[in-house]
């Protein structure tokens, strides 16, 4: 059974205004515009275009009645905050929903400049517009607290997961004391309690959004702006190197830290939230994938390539390390005859996905929750890139995958299930003291050893 329901209809401010109480209808097929992309969107399964009315989520629920109310997996798609919808084939979740233990769900939230430009602080009708895109998925999430028993699903047993940008915000919720109690547990899939967007960095985007769009002296004009100017705005004034946006400072959109702004959301940095134990019955999952970033070396690699190590030492030493430091770490991954791109893959996939990952868990297994580890290695035909486990996580088939992929796939197919449901023995052991972790595929290096050296060589550096 697929569902598309529209949880509100908005142009800038709060996503939870005027959603409606009740489930509002059933339909064959999925449906529904998707959220504005920067590019034409035709590589959608969507079938009404895109735009800002854009608030809808799909609900796939099994079949046959379970006879007890199931374990709810919520799926949140990544695409760095500019590309993605509900209505694309790794964000059907009909492939767990067809294991009959949950029912599954897909959200939308806007992107870019619609959902995830804070402009708050210039008051007036933006007085709500900061974290749109999370507030989005809190307004999701709060309909389905109050409907998902209609579809035979438990409200007090929620899961939320989500890819790269989806993980950042499924750990943003940590740090939204709105979405407090809609949730039971959490998972991210290369991303996790970090590169959220400090509140500095996030005006002065602003700032040079409107500059762009010649509305600086009336930022209220945004309202009345078509959306295809507004996100051609956002695309020459966000930075648009990986380094720069996923570095220290985070310069990209994304969840913005807006505690002290008009409008605030996210009162807390999410690793402070998981540090302080507030939120220790909270399960959580982190994982990464073995060569994250490798996708760039193989996809984009005349904007990615820096040529030489010692830029890549350059680039290291700008996210405020001690030049010395920085060459240890980038010699630390000058190894197996690797070329710079390769060097600057390597840092960048410990310094974005592993560190987060691995310090996510032990600080939520120091304060008393319960957290686990993965790593997910290549399969033949399917390197483990970004986003090579995008298919499995929400139970689909990747079009002419090889028998060893499909059986990577059908496991982090059922280890989904498994976290989903609560079903921990069918898991591996959590994380105590250190970083233990499974792994799936057959990834280059042992799961937990590498995660161990990710935090020994970047001890003590920030990774916000």
């Amino acid at each position: 059974m697929i569902s598309t329901i529209v949880l509100c209809r908005t142009r800038v401010g709060s996503a939870s205004e005027g959603a409606p109480s009740a489930w509002t209808g059933i339909q064959v097929s999925i449906k529904g515009v998707a959220p504005v992309q920067p590019d034409t969107g035709d590589w959608l399964e969507a079938d009404s275009g895109t735009g800002e009315d854009c608030l809808n989520l799909n609900v796939w629920a099994p079949e046959q009645p379970a006879g007890k109310a199931l374990p709810v997996a919520v799926y949140i798609y990544g695409g760095g905050f500019e590309y993605g919808a509900n209505t694309q084939i790794t964000s059907n979740a009909a492939g767990l929903a067809a294991s009959g233990r949950v029912v599954g769900v897909s959200v939308n939230y806007r992107l870019g400049a619609l959902g995830a430009v804070s402009l708050s602080q210039y008051g007036g009708a933006l007085a709500e517009a900061s974290n749109l895109g999370l507030q989005d998925i809190i307004a999701a999430l709060t309909w389905i607290k109050q409907n998902i028993a209609h579809f035979g699903g438990d409200p007090d047993n929620v899961t939320v997961f989500g890819h790269s940008a989806g993980a950042y915000s499924t750990f943003g919720l940590l740090g939204a004391s709105s979405a407090d109690g809609l949730y039971r547990r959490l998972a991210g899939f290369s991303g996790g309690p970090a590169r959220i967007v400090p509140a500095w960095w996030a005006e002065e985007l602003a700032h040079r959004f409107v500059t762009e769009l010649g509305v600086a002296d009336n930022p209220d004009k945004l309202i009345d702006l078509d959306a295809a100017a507004l996100v051609a705005a956002l695309r020459t004034v966000c930075p648009t190197d990986l380094g720069v946006r996923g570095g220290v400072d985070n310069q990209a959109t994304g969840v913005v830290l807006d505690a002290g702004q008009p409008g605030a959301v996210v009162h807390a940095h999410p690793m402070d939230v998981l540090a302080s134990g507030s939120h220790r019955d909270i399960d959580v999952l982190l994982s990464m994938a073995s060569d994250d970033m490798g996708w760039w070396v193989a996809n984009d690699l005349d904007r990615f390539d820096p040529h030489t190590l010692d830029r890549v030492t350059d680039e290291v030493a700008g996210w405020r390390i001690s030049r010395s430091r920085a060459k240890k770490i980038v010699d630390a991954y000058d190894q197996d005859g690797r070329t710079p791109a390769e060097v600057r893959a390597a840092v960048m996939a410990d310094y974005l996905f592993a560190l987060p990952a691995a310090r996510g868990a032990l600080t939520h297994a120091a304060a008393g929750g319960n957290a686990h580890l993965l790593l997910i290695g290549p399969a033949d035909g399917a390197p483990a890139v970004h986003g090579t486990e995008m298919y499995a996580l929400v139970g689909q088939e990747q079009p002419g995958r090889s028998v060893e992929q499909a059986e990577r796939d059908t496991r982090i197919r059922d280890i989904v299930l498994d976290f989903v449901t609560g079903e921990q023995t069918r898991l591996w052991p959590a994380v105590t003291d250190r970083p233990t972790s499974e792994s799936v595929g057959n990834p280059p290096f042992e799961a937990g050893a590498h995660y161990q050296a990710a935090l020994d060589l970047w001890q003590n550096i920030d990774r916000p």
